[in-house]
């Protein structure tokens, strides 16, 4: 969806990293390119030969780890296992990315705040190259999955994974493997009819 308008070679994705490691310390607020520049161990100026300005960072920054997220789920998605266990791969794959990428549940509510986010989350809707898409469309088909709009079932479901590491890290407590996948058989519950 957005791999052409992301900058994918060693420096730029040095910058973007460095960007969300500061937001995640202090605040997308106390953000600059000298103090992203700093981190990434690169000029100021070259910053600006991969990114207009911290808005166009920041934009760069969402489409950039929708990026790695969608191919995340692509990688562990076979339309050829039954629904539910097409969707335990799912759930398994979104906590997953959020573990290997600790930056992200710890900014999550940052990134929602920006403009770029909310435009992505609108443009998916009915993004059917988008393996989540696919996965409704096909269990709603097939009488298995409830007929809501799939930005609710994504809320009622895979969003779960990203709230439970919230409270991990807030209660600094992991859940076993037993709760999360009890929690996966009740949200898959939440959204089969």
């Amino acid at each position: 969806m957005s791999k052409s308008k992301v900058p994918h070679n060693d420096v730029a994705l040095r910058i973007l990293e460095a960007t969300d490691v500061l937001m995640a310390k202090n605040g997308v607020h106390n953000l600059s390119t000298h103090k992203i520049a700093k981190e990434a161990k690169v000029s100021v100026g070259t910053i600006y030969l991969y990114f207009k300005d911290k808005d166009d960072l920041l934009d760069k920054l969402i489409l950039h780890l929708f990026d790695l997220f969608t191919k995340e789920q692509q990688k562990h998605y076979d339309p050829s296992l039954p629904l539910f266990e097409q969707y335990r791969a799912l759930w398994m794959g979104k906590l997953r990315f959020m573990r290997q990428n600790p930056y992200v549940i710890q900014n999550i509510h940052q990134y929602k705040l920006l403009p770029t986010f909310k435009d992505l989350i609108k443009a998916c809707e009915n993004d059917e190259s988008l393996v989540w898409i696919k996965f409704i469309k096909e269990g709603q088909k097939q009488g298995v999955i409830a007929s809501l709009p799939t930005h609710l079932l994504y809320v009622m479901s895979l969003d779960v994974a990203e709230q439970i590491l919230l409270l991990e890290k807030i209660i600094d407590e992991s859940y076993s493997d037993e709760a999360l996948e009890e929690v996966i058989i009740r949200t898959w519950k939440a959204i089969t009819v």
